[in-house]
This record gives structure tokens, C-alpha cells and sequence, in this order.
């Protein structure tokens, strides 16, 4: 926050608190473990021009509201959303263009489940409140955030590959013959119970929502694939000629073969346009934030990231998962972040 009383003064300025407080909040916090005291400092730019730079330290739960579509091959933008008690007309919040915002990843947790992308995203997010049907004040609202990548390999081959086959067994229960009903009811009534029971355990894995994933509409397909196969040895049993029924059995068994590829080829071809999309996004907000921090860092601050990186992936190969000297936070940090967002922002008033 630009503080013009204060420029071309190399005092030290013992009560900072007496200047204007933008009363910073960060809306989306929830659960709060620890908070530090906010404290205040002055710094000057090449011109002598001081800016009161506000800092705290918070540890708590913040809350995010996920898109899950696309679960498991899903990406979600985790943001700190900080706003103000003044309205937009009376205060501003911006990224500072002349600072980088940083990304401690390596305390990341749950590393096993996600992949964390190692840039942080910032965009302005005004809010408006309805106080009244003639009253709505708009506040200034500021998104600091950054990206994980779900690992989706467990689910495909513990859920998607698991009931691939079951379903896909269902389609060899034409192999008995056709006037052998009871038989193929009781192959295709077990398989159907399978799925079912399946079903009832990838249960307690996937998320709760009231709309259906990409992961629900493969399950809840290869389930109705295997109602209909077992529908089917139902209703042939109806037919009197022999030679009806066997017609009859070899298109539709034609049929459900060409069916169940079909939704297996397009489901693979789905997955891999929205990933494709997916990591299309990703780079692009990553060449956004690498094009700004070298801006401000200059040339050498890639190459400098890329050795960090390189020297951070032998160590976690040996089972030594610790970050190189040079880009480790102090041990009080490390106790007190878990996944930390150091955010550089700028408040004008106006």
C-alpha cells in the first residue's frame, strides 16, 4: 500500500498502525489453528517511494468448492481469496507486478493422491453483497491460488479395468446354448449381483456429489450392460422356433459385442481430449507465471528452477525426499506451513 506521507524518509517509523488499514480478510477460511499477529513494515522503492507492506501467517482449513466432471482425470484450482471490509469503490486490490508470488511444494501432503503444480495463479474476484433490493455494494476481491493434478491411475486400474472385465464376461454367457435358459440366467443374474456389489464398494472412493463423473457414467454403463445381457436370456426363452431363436441370438450377441467396443473406444477417446485440454490449460497458466518471473527474476531464474527441481527428483528417488539448501524455508516455517502460499500484493486506494 503506497504511502505517500512516508516518501524520500529514511526514518524508521515506530507506529505504523496510526496510517490507513485496508482491513484485509481472507473470505474462504474456515478452520483457523493459528494465527499470528499481523505486523507491518516499510519498504522503498528506487524512487524513495514507501510502501506499507502488511504480513501475517496463517494455519488453518480453507474451504474450495471442487468441478468434479471429470473424475479422476480432474484438475482442480485451489485459491486463498482475500477481500476487504471497504467497498470497491474506496479500495483496490492487485497483484503486484513487481514481485512473484511463491509456492512452498514441497510441504505438500498428499503427494500420493495429487500432483501439485508448482506456479500460483492470481486474478481479481470482486464480490457483491445485496443488502437490500435497492442496496449492493460491490467489494474489491483478489485469488491467489495454484493447481493440482489428481493421479488417476489407481482408479483405472482398481475401478475402471476391474469392471471393464466383469461387464465384458457377461458377453460369454452367449457360449451357452440357447435352450439351456436356466443357465444363462444364472451366469448372467451373478454377474449382474457382481456388479452391483462392485459398485457398492467403489463406493466408499468416490466423492459425494449429486451429479454423475465420468468415473459413475463407465460403472453405471457397464452395470446396465450386464441388465441387458441378462434381459435378453430372458426374453429369447419366449420364442418357439429354434431356428428364430438362433437368428435372433447371433444379432444380438453381433449387437452387444459392437456395443460394448464402441462405448469403450469413444470412453478412451473422451478421456484423452479432456486431459489433453486439461494440460493445455495448465501450461498456459505455467508460461504465464514463468513469463512474469522472469520479469522480475531475469533470464537465469528458469534455469536456476529447473536445477532445483532435477536435484529435488534424484533426492526423492534416493528416499531422501528433502529440498536442496538453497530453497528450504527456516524450521519455523516448516513447522508452521503445511502448503503455503507467500503472496506479494499491492493495495491502492482510490
Amino acid at each position: 500500500m503506497e504511502e505517500k506521507q512516508l516518501d524520500h524518509k529514511n526514518d524508521y517509523v515506530l507506529d505504523l498502525d496510526s496510517f490507513w488499514d485496508p482491513k484485509l480478510i481472507v473470505q474462504n477460511l474456515i478452520e483457523q489453528t493459528k494465527d499470528d499477529k499481523p505486523w507491518k513494515e516499510v519498504q522503498y522503492t528506487d524512487k524513495k517511494k514507501a510502501y506499507i507492506v502488511e504480513k501475517r501467517r496463517l494455519q488453518g482449513a480453507f474451504s474450495e468448492k471442487l468441478e468434479l466432471p471429470d473424475f479422476p482425470f480432474d484438475h482442480q484450482f485451489l485459491n486463498v481469496y482475500i477481500t476487504s471490509e471497504y467497498p470497491q469503490s474506496q479500495l483496490e486490490i492487485a497483484e503486484d507486478k513487481e514481485e512473484i508470488s511463491l509456492l512452498n511444494s514441497a510441504c505438500f501432503v498428499d503427494e500420493q493422491e495429487w500432483q501439485l503444480c508448482d506456479f500460483v495463479t492470481m486474478r481479481k474476484k470482486p464480490t457483491r453483497k445485496d443488502f437490500s433490493q435497492r442496496k449492493r455494494v460491490t467489494f474489491p476481491g483478489l485469488s491467489a491460488g495454484c493447481c493440482a493434478v489428481r493421479r488417476w491411475k489407481f482408479f483405472v486400474w482398481n475401478m475402471v479395468l476391474v469392471m471393464g472385465f466383469i461387464s465384458s464376461t457377461s458377453i460369454a454367457t452367449f457360449a451357452v446354448d440357447n435352450n439351456l435358459t436356466q443357465n444363462r440366467l444364472q451366469l448372467s443374474i451373478t454377474l449382474m449381483l457382481t456388479t452391483v456389489a462392485f459398485r457398492i464398494v467403489t463406493n466408499q472412493g468416490l466423492p459425494k456429489i449429486s451429479y454423475n463423473t465420468i468415473l459413475d457414467v463407465y460403472l453405471l454403463f457397464s452395470m446396465l450392460f450386464t441388465y441387458t445381457v441378462c434381459i435378453w436370456h430372458a426374453v429369447i426363452s419366449l420364442f418357439s422356433s429354434q431356428s428364430y431363436q438362433d437368428d435372433l441370438d447371433l444379432y444380438v450377441f453381433i449387437v452387444m459385442v459392437t456395443v460394448f467396443g464402441l462405448f469403450q473406444i469413444g470412453f478412451v477417446i473422451y478421456v484423452i481430449i479432456k486431459v489433453f485440454f486439461r494440460n493445455r490449460i495448465i501450461k498456459e497458466s505455467l508460461q504465464q507465471y514463468e513469463e512474469h518471473a522472469m520479469k522480475v527474476f531475469g533470464e537465469s531464474w528458469k534455469h536456476q528452477r529447473n536445477n532445483q527441481k532435477n536435484a529435488l527428483r534424484k533426492r526423492k528417488q534416493r528416499g531422501r525426499a528433502t529440498r536442496p539448501a538453497e530453497d528450504e524455508l527456516d524450521d519455523e516455517n516448516d513447522d508452521e506451513f503445511i502448503n503455503t502460499f507467500l503472496i506479494s500484493q499491492k493495495e491502492r486506494r482510490v
